[in-house]
């Protein structure tokens, strides 16, 4: 039953992942609080995260600026990386989901405390089926589409995921989406 659950949300990856990447879908762009879109995902994860002894925690700006972009594609992308996140780091780890307003973009990043990803693996992360721990054991890491994934639809909204690692600190994972209203951070 497992494998089976397995092989389902496989194809249904594999099926969104080409209707990305196919310009099947068209992004429906609106204003939408990006702050609130974080902490409601943030929420989504935390049992996840607690079940794992993962500290899980969104840190949002006083001032919440308006993305325009695809809610629901960016809520997508932004679990992809959150379940990463959860799932490469180890007990007692931590998670940090940051936002922050800088002019006319908000800046999303997702920050873990997991192993880090070797150099030598970086350039090939966001490709279909790459997987940095190598090993079959699929409890061990999913199918290698969650980054082609969130790249894809930033890549929709002409938006780029930006990755900085470092063995034995940690990944961040990065984003920017233009903004309604430029909203400083001091105001």
């Amino acid at each position: 039953l497992r494998n089976a659950q397995r092989l389902s949300d496989l194809v249904g990856e594999l099926f969104e992942l080409s209707k990305l990447e196919t310009e099947q879908v068209e992004p429906s762009v609106e204003p939408f609080p990006i702050a609130e879109l974080v902490q409601d995902v943030v929420m989504q994860y935390r049992p996840q995260a607690e079940e794992k002894e993962v500290d899980l925690r969104a840190e949002l700006p006083d001032r919440h600026a308006r993305a325009e972009a695809d809610i629901g594609l960016v809520e997508r992308a932004l679990s992809n990386l959150i379940d990463n996140a959860i799932h490469y780091t180890p007990e007692e780890g931590q998670v940090r989901v940051l936002v922050s307003n800088q002019g006319r973009e908000v800046c999303v990043a997702v920050q873990d405390t997991g192993p880090g990803i070797p150099e030598d693996d970086l350039p090939h992360i966001f490709e279909r089926f790459y997987r940095v721990d190598k090993s079959r054991d699929r409890d061990r890491g999913g199918a290698g589409l969650g980054l082609a994934i969130a790249k894809t639809i930033l890549e929709l909204h002409d938006r780029t995921l930006e990755v900085e690692s470092t063995v034995g600190e940690g990944t961040t994972f990065r984003f920017r989406l233009p903004v309604e209203t430029p909203v400083s951070e001091s105001a």
